[in-house]
Order: structure tokens, then C-alpha cells, then sequence
């Protein structure tokens, strides 16, 4: 049956499902989902989230689901170590990834972006005219959606940030002895940290940290080595633009 991904370009989620099915080097079909209506999605009898796989008659919801249902129907090249202790801790990792980090990210670099509206072109501001001059208007309306939708405030900004400098410098002792999460393979825990840490590249008071400097460059050097889109780190001078697109990114 023909593998169908209804994603959202940008999306971290949808990027980490897209990295399984590559990893496993399975063929599929990409379907860009409209961020603000979701109908693509809609329309299979899903809430609206994304990711989205359809597998046949099959609809699976959620990078965590789709991870699991690739590693059960495609058992070759798997996200999982056989070894039963081993396995438990990569789907504890991409439990505690998915729970903290992923929200967490895309919460205080949203809060960047929308500071700084350069970084949101191409994705949900228009990049050129005519329609870029119209990017004035549709912040005002999509803003107050966002904070809304991904409880941007004070407090969980605060709560957010208080968070990732807790599982940061544990997922960077993690790779530092050998040079994976788990193990001595990639594994799902790492595709899952990997995609989940990228919204972080734009986020200065992380990605500028020395501290955290060996975990962005791991994260970089593997996501690089496998052929993954990742964001232009925001180290200095102005905000990175937009989001760029691989050149052999699936239309």
C-alpha cells in the first residue's frame, strides 16, 4: 500500500515523522496540510493535527503513532534496539521528548518569531509582493491564534524555559559518551530529540549558550550526515529568514 504524510512543512512534529519513514527508507507521498483550515486532515476524520499517515484504509495520528506503526509494518532498518532495556529507554526518551521538549521549543521560539516577524516568512507570513505587504494585517490576526493555541504567556514561557535548561544538558551528557541517546546507533530517541530541538536553533538564549554548544553541534553533524532540513542557527547580527527548504525536498 502507497505511504501518504500529510504534514505541515515547518512543523518539528511532522519533520520527525518524515525522518523515521526516510530513515527506513520507505516511499511516500507528501501532502501539505494548509496550517489554518487543516482540512486535508480534516477531511480523513482527524481533530486537525498533524502529522498525518495514511497506510491504505489506515489513518495514524501523531508522530508517536506513526512511529510505532512503521516500526510494527516495517520491521527493517528499525528506530528500536532489540535489546528489551535498550528499547525502553529510546521510547522513554521519545516520550519525555514528545511531553517537554517539542511543546516546549515551539513555544519560546514562537515567542522569537512573532518579536521578530522576519523569521515566520514563507511560512505564515508571505515571503514576496504583492502579497508580502499584506503580512502587517495577517499577524494581527494569526498572533493572538498562536498564543491561544500554544499557551504563550509569561508563565509558561517561564515554566517552558525553566524546563529545557533541566532536559538540555541531559540529553547533551546523554550523547557525550557515545555520541548517541541510546546505544551506539541512531535510534528513535535521537531522530526524535534531533527534530524536536530545531525550532531552539532561533532561540539565542539557548543556541548561544556555550554551555549547550556540544548538543547543537551533535544535533547538527547528525541531522546533517542524514540529509535533514535544519534551521539557520540565529548566533548573531539578525534573525535568520524564513525557513529553508531542501533542494530535494518531496513537492
Amino acid at each position: 500500500m502507497a505511504l501518504v504524510l500529510y504534514d505541515i512543512f515547518w512543523s518539528h512534529f511532522c519533520e520527525k515523522a518524515r525522518f523515521c519513514l526516510d530513515l527506513k527508507r520507505l516511499p511516500y507521498t507528501l501532502v501539505r496540510v494548509n496550517p489554518f483550515t487543516r482540512c486535508q486532515v480534516i477531511d480523513l476524520g482527524a481533530r486537525g493535527d498533524v502529522p498525518v499517515l495514511r497506510d491504505g484504509d489506515r489513518v495514524i495520528v501523531g508522530s508517536d503513532a506513526i512511529a510505532a506503526h512503521l516500526e510494527e509494518t516495517h520491521p527493517d532498518r528499525p528506530l528500536l534496539p532489540r535489546d528489551p532495556k535498550a528499547r525502553a529507554e529510546v521510547l522513554a526518551l521519545e516520550k519525555k521528548c514528545d511531553q517537554w521538549l517539542g511543546p516546549d521549543a515551539r513555544r519560546v521560539a514562537y515567542q522569537v518569531a512573532l518579536e521578530n516577524p522576519a523569521i515566520l516568512l514563507g511560512t505564515i507570513l508571505w515571503p514576496r509582493p504583492p502579497k508580502r505587504w499584506l503580512n502587517g494585517v495577517m499577524l494581527r490576526l494569526v498572533e493572538p491564534r498562536l498564543r491561544r493555541k500554544f499557551r504563550i504567556n509569561p508563565k509558561e514561557l517561564q515554566e517552558s524555559r525553566d524546563r529545557l535548561g533541566d532536559l538540555l544538558p541531559e540529553l547533551q551528557t546523554r550523547v557525550a559518551r557515545a555520541g548517541f541517546l541510546v546505544g551506539d546507533r541512531i535510534t528513535l530517541a535521537d531522530i526524535t530529540a534531533i527534530s524536536l530541538m530545531d525550532p531552539l536553533e532561533i532561540v539565542p538564549e539557548f543556541v548561544r549558550d556555550p554551555g549547550l554548544l556540544p548538543l547543537f553541534s551533535w544535533k547538527r553533524g547528525l541531522a546533517g550526515m542524514h540529509g535533514r532540513r535544519q534551521r539557520t542557527p540565529w548566533l548573531s547580527g539578525d534573525p535568520p529568514v524564513g525557513y529553508p527548504r531542501l533542494g530535494t525536498e518531496r513537492a
